[in-house]
């Protein structure tokens, strides 16, 4: 995952966004490489490795199950709510899934469906690979978000979609859709690049901006204002490094974990703004830099679980540790 860490921060200096398409697919053959039978492996992978048309995608999040599938709420009629029935040799998908990363051009997306309907949250969940040219799938359409305008996303409509049993994942029902530390990583990783390229475009901004007779990063005022953005983004970057290293040594702490994903992606606003306000009034004109910034950095806000629901689970950890007489360490 530091391998990771550092391909991000050079793809998504540019622009954010592209590199995010390229990291969904990443996670997307990550999951096949873990989860997958032998043949699932043998029949998809090299599809992916050959066609650099070939994205992958995963449908999990629904118009009426979001934070339910991040948190620990296992009633019958919590979470995802589109069906998987077994008929014969195959599974039958219905329903719809929305907010969905690169389903508008994806060519295999790993969809979370319902196999048992007495369970609820992720317990009674499957996932399936299921190409995007099966009859019965359709785009229905594609999110107008004001960020991560490349990244796209969209509504997806399952109608009686026809899915062979040799496509549930792993081989077996009951696979939960979750990615855990390997989404964690790659969202800060892409929070962090953004809040860099933001500090940089600010700083270089500053040093050309004349008001007072010198450049303005002269100004104590906006100094200080891009030494609050450098200190935020290197605690953040620091957390990043720290989780990298739990992922790749197996040590992972889920609290800090969680925590890496909030701080890192709301520093990521809060230094995006500060660059704005550094851009004065030119800092919402569209041909300049400073108005994208913000308007990524608002993106990742809700990606991974909101804030808030990554927060409660930081508390409930925090309160098992209690009963564990750990306390915070």
């Amino acid at each position: 995952m530091r391998t990771w860490v550092v391909l991000i921060d050079e793809l998504s200096y540019p622009d954010v966004s592209c590199a995010k398409i390229l990291t969904q697919c990443w996670k997307g053959a990550r999951r096949i490489g873990q989860q997958a039978t032998k043949e699932q492996k043998d029949r998809f992978l090299p599809a992916f490795r050959d066609d650099d048309t070939y994205l992958l995608g995963g449908a999990r999040t629904e118009p009426g199950s979001g934070s339910d599938n991040h948190l620990p709420y296992e009633a019958p009629d919590a979470g995802v709510k589109l069906t998987a029935k077994r008929e014969g040799n195959y599974y039958v998908l219905n329903g719809r899934k929305h907010f969905i990363s690169n389903s508008p051009v994806a060519k295999l997306l790993a969809v979370t469906a319902r196999t048992d309907m007495t369970k609820g949250g992720d317990a009674g969940c499957s996932n399936f690979l299921v190409p995007t040219d099966t009859p019965g799938f359709k785009v229905a359409s594609v999110h107008d978000k004001v960020g991560f305008r490349m990244y796209l996303q969209g509504e997806l409509d399952f109608d009686n979609v026809k899915v062979p049993v040799e496509n549930l994942l792993g081989g077996k029902e009951g696979r939960s859709g979750a990615e855990g530390v390997a989404s964690k990583v790659e969202l800060a990783a892409h929070a962090m690049t953004l809040s860099r390229a933001a500090l940089d475009a600010a700083i270089k901004y500053a040093n050309e901006r004349i008001q007072g007779g010198r450049p303005i990063i002269q100004h104590q005022a906006v100094a200080m204002m891009l030494a609050e953005m450098y200190q935020t983004l290197q605690a953040g970057r620091t957390m990043l490094w720290r989780l990298a290293w739990m992922g790749d040594t197996d040590q992972v702490d889920p609290a800090f974990m969680h925590s890496t994903k909030v701080f890192c992606t709301e520093a990521a606003l809060k230094i995006c703004l500060t660059a704005m306000e550094v851009f004065g009034g030119s800092g919402v004109m569209r041909e300049l830099s400073a108005q994208k910034f913000v308007r990524d950095a608002m993106v990742f806000q809700h990606m991974d679980g909101t804030q808030q629901v990554n927060r409660i689970k930081i508390g409930r950890i925090l309160e098992e540790r209690l009963k564990e007489g750990r306390l915070s360490r």
